[in-house]
């Protein structure tokens, strides 16, 4: 019955705190920074700017919303732990009262584990979850655009090819096989029917 009651007084609280700390604290610190990257991107556009310049801004600011959507997702998905341990916690006290002898470490954690289990699915199906959940997975691939923008950028730079470069060779490549195994199998269809028509003739007499 102790270890049961140090591992639920100690090491749930110190990860649900830390969490939740953790992921609240990230996104009151990038909210300032990723505000003012966000007005220089939106500014209007000067004739001495270069477009890679304000591309790397939206990178910047793209990096930061997805820190910030992070932080908000991590701080809903720790919510459900702290409700299981005040659950948990309570069942404790109530089994100290009823029958504390007959309670060891297994029925702790099969209990432990239904109420998790029911805390997180009631979490994931809710609204807060969900919309959380959504605008991480937007900012995300905004993000990855907003990669692939700079990345070509600089490839064109460099003189080094894009991935549009290399999409489209890829797309001719794959034409180009297509291409190619139709003809063999025209040509093969054609030598078939030439070879069945000359054995169709009658012999010379």
């Amino acid at each position: 019955m102790k270890l049961e009651k140090l591992w639920s007084n100690w090491v749930i609280p110190f990860l649900t705190t830390r969490a939740v700390d953790s992921s609240l604290f990230a996104v009151a610190q990038g909210d300032e920074i990723s505000e003012a990257i966000k007005r220089m991107v939106e500014a209007p556009r000067l004739a001495d700017m270069w477009n890679l310049n304000r591309q790397v801004y939206a990178l910047m600011a793209a990096w930061m919303d997805v820190c910030q959507r992070m932080g908000v997702y991590h701080a809903i998905a720790s919510v459900p732990w702290g409700k299981a341990y005040e659950r948990y916690s309570a069942s404790l006290a109530d089994t100290e009262k009823e029958d504390a002898k007959d309670f060891d470490w297994r029925k702790g954690f099969e209990a432990w584990r239904d109420i998790a289990d029911k805390e997180l699915i009631s979490n994931m199906r809710s609204k807060h979850f969900l919309a959380a959940q959504r605008e991480l997975l937007r900012s995300v691939l905004d993000l990855r655009s907003r990669q692939q923008e700079v990345a070509d950028s600089v490839g064109r730079l460099f003189g080094v090819p894009t991935q549009h470069d290399l999409d489209d060779l890829a797309r001719q490549i794959t034409e180009l096989r297509r291409e190619v195994r139709a003809s063999l199998r025209a040509t093969q269809r054609h030598e078939a029917e030439g070879r069945e028509g000359v054995a169709g003739q009658p012999g010379e007499g």
